[in-house]
């Protein structure tokens, strides 16, 4: 068939797979969409394991936040596929939420949360609080568009805030180095309040007194409900990986053709604007092409005709994480909590620990999961280390941090590699240009996925919605 009303969708990530649902959803929808995945399965690093006894383990993202726009998107596709029923979250106050550890100094040290803790020194800070306040206020603003986060922290707020409190925040988002991530990439709400005020303590204040806007999206049921209850988190039963394989499920129903183990191996564009996608034997003539691939991998399409592009696509780097899900029988841990974070400064091949069965309890039995790498993996394990050797080291730290000693009842070990990508400073303006690049060359790219414009899965799944809008609008399909 001729190239009119067909659609690519390159990756069957959380992206690529929210994309292919809302083109089927738009009426008119494309006469084809076809989506490539490279793997043998559907869902990217969103991959829960379901054991014989029904014992789910995650081995990558395992906790959802319902909060912001992205966040309400998330929880509307849930109920606009009937997952509403499976939805399972934790409660607003429950110890998961409130308790965070760090690990400094050979110590396990819960994050203050108490109103003393601004007017008393509270480990692992070496001052109270509100010298990070004052320090703000004395602060003048930078004139500086992008700095890295730690930087940016550090000169407002103080290095005590910045070494024990967001270091160990960006290596459990990102497993990278603060000292390198753009603080565009959490912290652009701070940033701007610094711009506008000069101070981000009046930023804060600003906002908390002025009474928020009521939202111009559509707010489902399932999200009010979110907001209402105020849940810090949820998941579904039987694993996240439930919703990448609803969605495939619906898809197929409605016509999406999935093909996994499928790799795209050519990416051409034709003088008259149309593309050709060829995947094996395959050959596919298209209006557009929606990229949902890592940006390394898309590179690798586009090196030959675009050398520029490629180069732009592979300056944003992605990290290896090394994953350890451990189980016992018991309850073995003294403190309920989230888990705890590793600073950079402890030189630890932990990023931080995850202590699952606080948040959703599976029977009498303790489940973690130790993540360890990331931006360090290569210097800490080398490029040949397995995943045997890896376990060991986890069930090391295990011992040396929590005091358990004796040997799990079960494990599994991933090496997720390169499956974070790094918003290092100057990230915006590679990702404008990138875009800026495909535009003025015609290219008839749309590209998504969390080498872009967010790595959560709520970025994934709002930005893959918001992108096949706007290319609805200009096919006016």
């Amino acid at each position: 068939m001729g190239s009119s009303g067909t659609v690519a969708i390159l990756g069957g990530g959380i992206s690529g797979l929210a994309a292919a649902y809302k083109l089927s959803q738009i009426h008119p929808a494309p006469k084809r969409i076809v989506l490539f995945e490279a793997a043998n399965r559907l869902g990217g690093w969103i991959h829960s394991s379901r054991n014989l006894d029904g014992v789910v383990y995650e081995h990558g993202p395992r906790t959802l936040r319902p909060v912001g726009e992205s966040g309400v998107t998330t929880l509307n596709l849930v109920q606009e596929l009937g997952l509403q029923e499976h939805v399972i979250n934790v409660p607003h106050g429950h110890p998961s939420s409130l308790n965070r550890y760090v690990y400094v100094n050979s110590k396990l040290i819960r994050l203050p949360t108490q109103l003393s803790a601004l007017f008393k020194t509270t480990p692992p800070f070496h001052k109270p609080l509100l010298a990070a306040g004052l320090r703000d206020l004395f602060t003048s603003k930078s004139s500086k568009d992008d700095e890295s986060m730690f930087d940016f922290v550090s000169r407002r707020l103080g290095p005590d805030i910045a070494e024990f409190a967001i270091d160990p925040l960006v290596r459990g988002v990102c497993a990278g180095d603060a000292k390198e991530i753009s603080v565009n990439f959490l912290l652009k709400s701070l940033k701007e309040a610094e711009q506008k005020y000069g101070r981000i303590t009046f930023g804060l204040l600003t906002s908390a007194l002025r009474k928020p806007p009521p939202p111009t999206y559509h707010v489902s049921d399932l999200a009010k409900r979110a907001q209402l209850e105020r849940w810090p988190v949820w998941s579904l039963q039987g694993g996240l990986q439930s919703l990448p394989e609803t969605l495939a499920e619906k898809v197929t129903n409605a016509g999406v053709e999935l093909y996994v183990e499928s790799p795209c191996t050519d990416l051409e564009v034709r003088k008259d604007g149309s593309l050709v996608v060829r995947s094996g034997e395959e050959e596919l003539h298209c209006c557009k092409v929606i990229s949902a691939l890592p940006s390394f991998k898309l590179s690798e399409l586009v090196e030959k005709a675009h050398p520029t592009l490629a180069k732009l696509l592979k300056s944003i780097d992605s990290v290896t994480v090394g994953l350890v899900n451990l189980e016992w029988t018991g309850q073995r841990l003294e403190h309920d909590a989230f888990g705890f974070l590793v600073p950079s400064s402890q030189n630890s091949p932990l990023l931080g620990v995850v202590y699952d069965t606080c948040s959703f309890p599976q029977g009498d039995r303790t489940i973690l999961t130790a993540m360890m790498g990331g931006k360090w993996f290569k210097s800490l394990f080398g490029d040949h280390v397995n995943e045997e050797a890896l376990l060991k080291i986890a069930l090391g730290q295990i011992e040396s941090v929590l005091g358990i000693s004796d040997p799990p009842t079960r494990t599994q070990v991933h090496i997720l590699r390169q499956c974070i990508p790094q918003y290092i400073v100057g990230h915006c303006d590679r990702v404008e240009k990138i875009r800026r690049y495909v535009d003025e060359n015609r290219l008839g790219l749309v590209l998504i996925g969390a080498s872009f414009d967010g790595v959560s899965v709520n970025d994934c799944i709002h930005n893959a919605t918001k992108a096949v809008e706007n290319l609805a609008t200009k096919l006016k399909i």
